[in-house]
């Protein structure tokens, strides 16, 4: 090592640190001929066992040696497999910014009932008609559809939904609370596929609004879900200015438009009579600025509204999903439908388009 280091022109102990890492490396590959170790495995290969039977005199009977990929090879099989999936990942193409007289003092929300995307839902059972998924994203877009179309010239476009848009919370298939529920596809599936409904949605706005927001409210079903979906729309639209995905956080969303105020929320874990005081409580310099206050929720699937006599208006909408075995046994149900409206910043709502279940698909023919 000595001579080494002087033909090398460097220390005796950089010699030494050479060494030493090349014979450990050639450890993890299970090469050390100084402990009987002279089968090195194949590149990318670590060691995971080795097992040595010796005779009586010191000689190796038997050998085990068997190896795992290491380390550094399932980083770099991970980093390939993130690759992978990102080249299968479309970038949002620039949509061109619709031309005509826009009027900056409406704002046309589109109200999207609880979705229930991942849903199974049998004729047998609810006596209507059989429900999935590809059922409730083909309505959905539909819906959209007829909605952008009959929509007036606004300035701005608000996509909401009001919760529970996935059906259930996780691969064990039930709900956040752990409520087991019937589904037609597996929760990665559902993830996908609510992404790219709601990408849908949000372009086909964009088509016709000068600008978009987007709410996400958390439901019950879907509360981790809901947060995924939201963090999966800012990175694909982070570089459109013209749309505004909302944190998903909280469990309320406040929106100031004019003399109008707009509260978001799912309604699983409050009374109507309690949504008036949270309204005052957390938004309570925009209660005074605003004439026009509502709350829009979900939760029931059907449509209530309630003028309450605090000076806020509580309404409920209905939704485009099938009802299952559990709530069809229950004697649950209604109208299915989604609702359209358009907001003047100086004399509240001003126009509303309900269009049914039957509507829509009428359209879509």
């Amino acid at each position: 090592m000595t001579k080494t280091a002087k033909e090398m022109n460097i220390s005796r102990q950089g010699v030494q640190n050479i060494v030493k890492a090349v014979k450990h490396h050639g450890r993890k590959r299970g090469y050390d001929p100084d402990h009987d170790m002279t089968h090195p495995g194949p590149e990318g290969m670590a060691l995971k066992r080795l097992s040595t039977n010796y005779d009586k005199d010191g000689e190796i009977n038997q050998q085990w040696v068997i190896f795992e990929p290491g380390k550094e090879h399932q980083e770099q099989m991970f980093r390939d497999f993130c690759q992978g999936l990102s080249d299968e990942i479309a970038p949002q193409k620039k949509i061109k910014k619709p031309k005509g007289k826009f009027k900056s003092e409406l704002l046309s929300a589109v109200v999207i009932g609880d979705g229930h995307l991942g849903s199974l839902a049998h004729k047998e059972d609810n006596l209507v008609e059989d429900f999935n998924i590809d059922i409730a994203t083909k309505d959905l877009c539909a819906a959209i559809d007829y909605l952008v179309d009959q929509a007036p010239l606004a300035e701005e476009g608000m996509l909401v939904n009001v919760g529970d848009f996935i059906h259930v919370d996780g691969a064990s298939n039930t709900t956040t609370g752990g409520t087991p529920q019937d589904t037609s596809v597996r929760h990665p599936r559902m993830l996908r596929i609510a992404g790219a409904t709601l990408r849908y949605c949000i372009n086909r706005m964009a088509e016709k609004f000068p600008r978009v927001t987007v709410v996400n409210a958390a439901g019950n079903h879907d509360a981790t879900s809901a947060l995924a979906l939201s963090m999966f729309l800012e990175g694909l639209y982070e570089k459109d200015p013209r749309v505004t995905i909302e944190p998903t956080e909280s469990k309320f969303f406040f929106r100031e438009f004019g003399k109008n105020l707009i509260g978001i929320t799912h309604g699983d874990r409050i009374p109507a009579n309690r949504l008036t005081g949270v309204m005052t409580r957390l938004a309570a310099e925009q209660w005074g600025r605003t004439q026009w206050r509502r709350w829009w929720v979900g939760h029931i699937h059907h449509k209530q509204k309630l003028a309450m006599d605090a000076g806020c208006t509580i309404e409920s909408f209905n939704t485009l999903a099938g009802t299952d075995a559990w709530h069809s046994a229950s004697g649950y149900g209604g109208e299915r439908g989604i609702e359209l409206i358009t907001l003047h910043k100086e004399f509240g709502e001003i126009g509303r388009l309900s269009p049914s279940l039957e509507m829509v698909r009428a359209y879509a023919e």
